[in-house]
């Protein structure tokens, strides 16, 4: 039976709020996942939804429980440790597919194993579609548009009906930068365990048409995140996203991601330390931390900025976007790109990065205002 969009991981933080963003859209879905219980749960909200059980125990069970969407949207987490079943799966059963996971080193992974696949089968998979990941590529692929001066014409589609040439291909900039700072950080306890064995791993920053290797925690400089989160702050490199899906579309000799969690400088020292004696400490060890788990109306309290930054010579832009609620923000982000690939007839194929199937600046303006985003460009 055809449908519309498949969840997976439905009854899931993020996925319990893209449910909700597909329903007010008019959407078609399936909610699918491992729980049956937690689906029936979640069912008696949106009682059209239909029910699919889908265990990770194989490709062909899942690829049975999305038979008939025309895209999977991927909210379970932790994503790197279920998201390429999940994407192989979608892939064989036809669909296009989005997840909300923005794991450095599975978006590695993915890029590099299943591109041709992708593009055999017809199909857009776009990761990191969250905060972190979709809202950074897309703010610093604007800046750097406004570096090369380069304006997305007014009539154009958001969703680019043909795939775009890679921006200053002719000039590359000498650097991108996404930064993310957060005040009154809440993190699930999927993303707490994701966030330190990230701390743990050694991760990637691009440099001169390569990927190197490197510490996290191991360069800080300081970015102004706005008034309401405190003014000029400091940031810490980590290893984002970004660094994987921006060298797709603009070249530059650098980029590379930073991360703010507190204006407690001493808190950020402790992080910097911290990040460099995580990789002396046992992998088993670290499994046994237990990470905290909120209450579901503490994830409101973060407040966030993802500033994109572009520079070439004497010639710089930054965007910063702004707002509340990351899972919420992340859910909205996951469910419209989603709803773009459903009504879009043609366009680029493969494994993307967002700013490879979405035009910037629109494209940011609109998820603005589907989730009371603040954007702020330094050029007006």
């Amino acid at each position: 039976m055809s449908i519309d969009v498949v969840v997976y991981g439905a009854s899931g933080l993020v996925g319990g709020r893209a449910c909700t963003e597909l329903d007010a859209a008019g959407v078609t879905f399936a909610l699918a996942g491992r729980d049956a219980r937690a689906l029936d749960r979640l069912g008696e909200l949106f009682p059209a939804a239909g029910k699919r059980i889908a265990s990770l125990d194989g490709v062909e069970s899942l690829a049975r429980a999305f038979a008939g969407a025309r895209v999977v949207l991927n909210c379970a987490g932790p994503i790197a440790e279920i998201g390429e079943p999940v994407l192989v799966a979608a892939l064989a059963a036809g669909a296009h597919y989005v997840d909300a996971g923005g794991d450095q080193a599975f978006l590695h992974a993915m890029y590099e194993r299943h591109e041709s696949t992708a593009r055999r089968a017809g199909r857009a998979c776009v990761q990191g579609c969250a905060v972190n990941g979709a809202l950074g590529d897309l703010a610093a692929a604007w800046a750097a548009q406004h570096v090369c001066g380069v304006r997305d014409e007014s009539d154009a589609r958001t969703t680019r009906e043909a795939p775009a040439p890679r921006l200053a291909e002719d000039k590359p900039l000498d650097e991108l930068a996404v930064s993310y700072v957060f005040d009154e950080l809440v993190l699930s306890p999927a993303s707490q365990r994701a966030v330190f064995a990230n701390l743990s791993a050694r991760g990637l920053v691009w440099r001169r048409d390569r990927w190197d290797a490197v510490t996290p925690a191991a360069v800080r400089r300081r970015v102004n995140a706005g008034s309401a989160l405190g003014g000029e702050r400091e940031v810490v490199s980590f290893p984002g996203g970004d660094v994987l899906t921006l060298p797709r579309h603009v070249a530059t000799r650098t980029a590379q991601t930073f991360v703010s969690t507190t204006r407690n400088t001493a808190a950020t020292t402790a992080l910097r330390l911290l990040a460099r004696a995580l990789p002396l400490v046992p992998r088993r060890a670290s499994e046994l931390l237990a990470p905290y788990k909120p209450a579901d109306d503490e994830y409101a309290r973060t407040r966030f900025a993802v500033i994109g930054q572009a520079r070439r010579g004497f010639a710089a832009a930054q965007v910063a976007v702004t707002g509340a609620d990351l899972y919420r923000t992340s859910a909205v982000i996951a469910a419209w790109v989603t709803r773009q690939l459903l009504v879009r007839t043609s366009g680029p194929l493969g494994m993307l990065a967002p700013g490879e199937l979405f035009r910037p600046e629109p494209a940011l303006r609109e998820l603005a205002a589907r989730a009371d985003l603040a954007i702020e460009p330094s050029f007006g």
